[in-house]
């Protein structure tokens, strides 16, 4: 029973894996291109609606931000996350430096509706004109008297339209459509750990043993699943389904210990360091989900805790002699 168990629970992460969320969406904009001179600004709506599926909390971003940054184009969204179908104002401000150009600002929307496309909006920057000049002249004397002429000189400066094409790649940190290298990497592992699950169960019969490796595979694969998640945009189903399978592989394991002894031998501290350790790694993990949404410190420095737990954990109980009896 225990195999086909571990077998359901990771078949489900798989078919969550390759999901993708919950549905699409698709991005509208009020108008999809402006004219401005550097150092002015201009805005747009925009709405996020529901293409398929069902609907679930979703986040429209601006994918090459940095970069027009860089430009001296800031862009902010007044709304940017929620339940499709909702809508907000994009504001686009540039600096007196922005070179004359045509920009490209790319906007996609993550989460659980991802847009199976980006969007664009095309900003036309154009030099700013130039003030007048005033040329005081100081004319000859006349009857020792000088007169002073004023002249006024305007500059002529002639604009032209931009003519040059500044565009981005989009270098979010989500899996596109596009690119499915990473979903079938994540899958694949997926799998390779619901094998390896399979294998022990049938080859360790102590209670103690099936309970490890029962653990084992639902912390790692909570933790790909959770991974995974991140960087397709912030998937709910992905995260949360990662930290359950942590949880419950946590308190699978435990209670196996317990009942094997494991905690009244030597290698009892080494366990319960590998324990602290995961549930430090996942706990951390979802508080920067909570409140540092898009930090990859908290996810990779959640997911480093969780595997090198894991396999103190697995080493521990090697120690303890959990793998030694093949037999019940």
């Amino acid at each position: 029973m225990g195999a086909f168990a571990v077998l359901a629970f990771s078949l489900l992460m798989v078919n969550i894996a390759s999901a993708y969320g919950y549905g699409t969406s698709s991005i509208s904009l009020g108008t999809y291109s402006a004219s401005v001179v550097a150092g002015a600004g201009t805005s747009t709506s925009y709405t996020v609606n529901l293409a398929s599926g069902s609907t679930w909390g979703t986040t429209l971003s601006v994918v090459n931000n940095n970069q027009l940054a860089s430009q001296g184009i800031m862009v902010s969204l007044s709304n940017p996350s929620g339940d499709p179908p909702y809508s907000g104002t994009m504001t686009i401000s540039t600096s007196d430096t922005t070179a004359p150009g045509a920009y490209n600002i790319t906007l996609a929307a993550t989460g659980d509706d991802p847009s199976s496309s980006s969007t664009n909006f095309v900003l036309a920057v154009s030099a700013p004109t130039s003030a007048p000049t005033t040329q005081t002249t100081t004319a000859p004397s006349v009857n020792n008297a000088t007169t002073a002429q004023t002249t006024s000189m305007q500059q002529t400066t002639t604009i032209s339209q931009p003519t040059t094409t500044v565009n981005y790649s989009s270098t979010g940190a989500y899996y596109s459509s596009e690119n499915s290298t990473a979903q079938l990497a994540s899958s694949a592992l997926i799998i390779l750990l619901i094998l390896g699950a399979i294998y022990g169960l049938f080859t360790w019969k102590t209670t103690a043993a099936r309970l490890a490796v029962i653990g084992t595979a639902l912390i790692l694969i909570g933790t790909v699943a959770w991974l995974y998640g991140d960087y397709a945009g912030g998937l709910s189903a992905y995260i949360w389904g990662g930290f359950a399978a942590i949880l419950i592989g946590t308190a699978a394991w435990t209670y196996g210990d317990a009942k094997g002894g494991t905690f009244k031998q030597s290698t009892g501290k080494l366990v319960w360091l590998s324990i602290i350790l995961i549930l430090i790694g996942a706990f951390g993990w979802a508080y920067g989900e909570l409140y540092a949404p898009g930090m990859p410190a908290y996810w990779w420095g959640g997911a480093a805790l969780l595997v090198i737990g894991t396999f103190v954990w697995v080493y521990g109980d090697a120690k303890a002699g959990a793998f030694l009896r093949r037999g019940k």
